[in-house]
């Protein structure tokens, strides 16, 4: 009967038991490869986990989330409206004249960076205060505070937008002729050099003393006050780099 129990132990533990009653290479320790086409970045970013993770965005980081949303969801409609009006045109042009050759659709970059900087710095930030004012201290009704919205509200934002538009789109193009006319590289290249030897002058001290007698929270502080004075200097014409003979200076 011993014997009997001794060979039965031993045909388990042959047919892959230690003798302690353990399974060796289970299931749970066999390597399965992956299923082609498997991406664990693709499999995490789910429509629903990545909507989820934006919610928690909005929750952790309201201002700065709506900010950057506003901003993206701007250009994109921008970028579309060019690619929409230059297909709009294109079409037009070969419907005159067969023979003409059909252009490539383009994209209004300046606009679209105007849009980009008016919805994320200027709009987004407005209509976030308003909206929590309005939902805080509006009408109860939601119809009127769709009212005071669109009849109050609206108006003079889009006013705002267009007078907006209209001076980043300025700036933006005066900055690319800047750069086109006025070789602002070059310029920028053989100015820096004096400016350099000029800055290890006084920023070298200006860092040494902040850094020794300063806690760690004022030096920002203290480094700016301390920019004024190389501010004025460069302004003034030191290291090259004002023009104080410029006829653009205001007097």
């Amino acid at each position: 009967m011993a014997d009997s129990k001794v060979s039965r132990k031993t045909e388990i533990a042959g047919d892959g038991d230690d003798g302690d009653g353990k399974r060796r290479g289970s299931d749970n320790n066999i390597y399965r490869p992956p299923p082609p086409n498997y991406s664990p970045l693709l499999s995490s970013l789910s429509p629903s986990e990545l909507l989820n993770r934006y919610n928690k965005l909005l929750d952790r980081y309201p201002l700065r989330t709506k900010m950057i949303t506003s901003a993206v969801v701007s250009a994109f409609g921008s970028a579309l409206g060019s690619l929409l009006s230059s297909s709009s045109s294109n079409n037009n042009n070969n419907n005159n004249n067969n023979k003409r050759q059909k252009s490539s659709s383009r994209i209004n970059w300046v606009d679209v960076f105007s849009y980009a900087i008016h919805g994320g710095l200027i709009n987004a930030p407005i209509c976030h205060y308003w909206f929590e004012f309005l939902a805080t201290n509006g009408p109860s009704s939601n119809t009127a505070s769709v009212l005071v919205d669109q009849l109050v509200v609206q108006p003079p934002l889009l006013v705002l937008m267009f007078v907006c538009l209209d001076i980043i789109r300025a700036n933006i193009r005066a900055s690319i002729d800047q750069f086109r006319v006025g070789n602002v590289v070059g310029k920028a290249l053989t100015t820096a050099g004096p400016a350099v030897v000029d800055s290890w002058r006084f920023w070298p001290f200006a860092v040494y003393f902040t850094f020794k007698y300063l806690k760690k929270k004022h030096y920002t502080v203290a480094l700016n006050l301390c920019s004024v004075a190389w501010t004025a200097y460069l302004a003034k014409g030191g290291g090259t780099g004002g023009d104080a003979n410029s006829s653009d200076a205001l007097v």
